[in-house]
């Protein structure tokens, strides 16, 4: 299947053994990365992805336009979240990322617990979702979305379930009424508005996470202060990602 590639020109390798020359701007994974960086096999934390991904990683970065804030509420409100997606060198990131986690802490799932959540135990206590403030801690979202500038993607985790139906996966009118409930008494202070704020829980499709129960929150022009205080000074890991070696282990 053809890519949408740009040949960015140059840097051309003979084909081992005689034949055409490999244009290397031609390989997806080699877009967006700088010509010193190119290489003719694939890298390893890239092999065996989607096609959907490899068309999407093969674009330049300035061809992906920013989701805004109106295009995210429809997206929530028209249940389509599939079409949230990343750039191509978010997207690049967030692959190069998870594969290192994978092989140095065996899953997502084990660092998520231990350096990001803090969580030793993650069995709830016997209180009614969102009382007991032990029971869920609100993050950042290590690797959001290409969204507009003002819209911070926050990830509430929880050691409780947020009930589904069993037919849909949507979640049921009690799980919405609970969630609504503690999405205004978080957040709707300090001038934000409920018309400033969405919520989604992904489709299990759709999960990197699938052990731990968590669902989104997006805020348009949340103050600072605000999100300093329910994140407890969290900052999304994708700021201090080194590729390939590095990342910080610092979240309170």
């Amino acid at each position: 299947m053809p890519h949408s590639v740009h040949s960015l020109g140059g840097m051309e390798t003979p084909i081992e053994g005689g034949g055409d020359a490999v244009d290397l701007s031609l390989r997806y994974w080699n877009a967006n990365q700088p010509r010193a960086a190119w290489s003719e096999e694939c890298p390893e934390f890239l092999e065996g992805i989607s096609e959907k991904n490899k068309v999407i990683l093969s674009k330049r970065d300035e061809e992906f336009d920013r989701i805004t804030w109106d295009k995210c509420k429809e997206l929530v409100s028209e249940n389509t979240i599939y079409q949230f997606q990343r750039n191509a060198s978010q997207l690049r990131g967030y692959l190069e990322y998870i594969h290192h986690l994978k092989k140095k802490h065996g899953s997502v799932l084990e660092y998520v617990k231990q350096f990001r959540l803090k969580w030793a135990d993650i069995t709830s206590s016997d209180k009614p979702p969102f009382e007991d403030a032990s029971d869920f801690k609100i993050l950042y979202n290590d690797w959001p979305y290409h969204v507009d500038e003002d819209i911070t993607h926050l990830v509430v985790w929880t050691k409780f379930t947020i009930d589904e139906e069993e037919q849909t996966g949507e979640v049921t009118p009690e799980g919405k009424r609970q969630t609504e409930d503690f999405i205004k008494k978080t957040f709707l202070r300090q001038g934000i508005t409920r018309d400033q704020i969405i919520w989604f829980k992904n489709w299990k499709s759709l999960k990197s996470v699938h052990a731990l129960e968590h669902f989104h929150v997006m805020l348009y022009k949340a103050p600072r202060d605000l999100l300093d205080e329910v994140t407890r000074g969290d900052r999304p890991t994708s700021e201090s990602w080194t590729s390939g070696t590095e990342y910080s282990y610092s979240v309170v």
